[in-house]
């Protein structure tokens, strides 16, 4: 029952599905309209320096093995930069 709790937990896919309208020009005929598509689109943003967070779910992920050892256990990294704050 755990497990099965744990996959409900983690299915957000970090994605949505967006509808995307471009305007079309037709040369042969003169006229205009408009092409639909849907398209994927991830739902990622940056919440701070090697970090960035889904929108639907909240989980945090980083750009790093070591951005994660620094924002989850302290540990000092020369490679983050001058400031890791």
């Amino acid at each position: 029952m755990k497990n099965k709790l744990n996959n409900m937990k983690n299915s957000c896919k970090h994605q949505k599905l967006i509808e995307v309208k471009t305007s079309m020009y037709n040369h042969y005929t003169g006229e205009d309209h408009i092409e639909e598509n849907w398209v994927w689109e991830d739902t990622f943003e940056d919440i701070d320096l090697h970090r960035y967070k889904c929108t639907q779910c909240g989980k945090i992920h980083y750009y790093s093995g070591a951005a994660k050892a620094y924002y989850t256990k302290g540990t000092e990294n020369p490679t983050l930069g001058p400031t890791c704050d």
